[in-house]
């Protein structure tokens, strides 16, 4: 499935999944090995995006039950795996055709807002729809960009629970520095998704790049908790809290904690190893570059996020008492 500009505007093309469910650590890992199908060419389908939310109108479809907004490497990747664990839910990780119309308005200016909702609600509809018949609850796990569209989430989604992940920020650094994500590379995501402009990039400081993108991030996970109630979680908190304020927050049931459970103790994004922790090891390989960028662009906003994450964890906490 793609959301494609093309002669005519906005365009959706569409796979044949079947009864096939989204196990993959990432959407378009699913997408990938379904499109190497020698039979893909005899189901493929287009359509614009107009026709894709007149079609979700009448097709069934999955209730969104939670966003999983997120720092970037830091335990979303787990909690959707978890999620995914059990077969009464659909999880749909970092799902490219959603991020084509999240960034629609960037494409074209002139794209009215209502028209975007429009789009937005028919393709989680499109990414929501039933399978194998029996699901239940339907989970997103955007990008990490994707906190900067959270007026227009909120706007679509007006009770859907919303989460907002983070790490200490010296890790995510060493992480990215091991093996950087594609938009920490300037130019290849547009600087604006991430709330910089395109003269922010210094090609002597990409270590600078990825602090403020990461910086703008958090700062929007911390207007994700304090505007729209995002329960806020730290890495730290992994696995255990999805078997406590995470449990609640999302409506588990009882029976899905073994399956979960077994999906804790792997690696999240190679589910075939066996979780290491490494949080650790990343503080130790941290560069003196790293620290002090980090401490300059990161430290403030982490703090903010920590001491709001305090005050939910008192409200939780008081809530339990009454």
């Amino acid at each position: 499935m793609q959301f494609a500009w093309g002669e005519k505007g906005a365009e959706v093309r569409w796979t044949r999944l079947g009864e096939r469910r989204l196990l993959d650590p990432f959407f378009e890992q699913t997408m990938q090995r379904e499109m190497v199908h020698p039979f893909h060419h005899l189901f493929r389908l287009e359509s614009s995006a107009d026709q894709m939310t007149e079609w979700m109108d009448s097709k069934p479809t999955v209730p969104l039950a939670g966003i999983i907004f997120h720092m970037s490497r830091c335990g979303s990747t787990l909690i959707a795996q978890m999620l995914a664990a059990s077969e009464d839910h659909i999880v749909a990780a970092e799902p490219a055709p959603l991020d084509g119309v999240l960034r629609a308005h960037l494409h074209d200016t002139t794209l009215p807002r209502a028209k975007q909702l429009c789009w937005l609600r028919g393709m989680v509809a499109a990414l929501g729809q039933k399978r194998a018949g029996g699901e239940q609850k339907f989970f997103l796990k955007l990008d990490c960009w994707h906190v900067h569209q959270i007026d227009l989430l909120r706007e679509a989604f007006p009770e859907v629970p919303f989460l907002f992940l983070y790490r200490e920020p010296v890790e995510v650094m060493v992480s990215h520095a091991k093996m950087p994500a594609a938009w920490t590379v300037p130019g290849m995501l547009n600087p604006l998704a991430l709330m910089l402009q395109r003269n922010d990039w210094d090609p002597q400081q990409l270590e600078v790049y990825c602090a403020r993108a990461l910086a703008k991030i958090c700062e929007g996970g911390l207007v994700a908790a304090q505007r729209y109630g995002a329960k806020l979680v730290n890495y730290e908190e992994l696995p255990l809290a999805m078997f406590g304020r995470l449990f609640r927050q999302l409506n588990l049931g009882l029976e899905q904690i073994p399956a979960m459970l077994e999906k804790s103790q792997r690696n999240a994004k190679s589910p075939q190893e066996p979780f290491a922790a490494d949080a650790k090891t990343k503080r130790d390989e941290a560069t003196e570059r790293v620290r002090t960028v980090t401490e300059e662009y990161l430290r403030p906003v982490f703090r903010l996020l920590e001491l709001e994450r305090g005050r939910q964890l008192e409200a939780e906490a008081a809530a339990q008492q009454v």
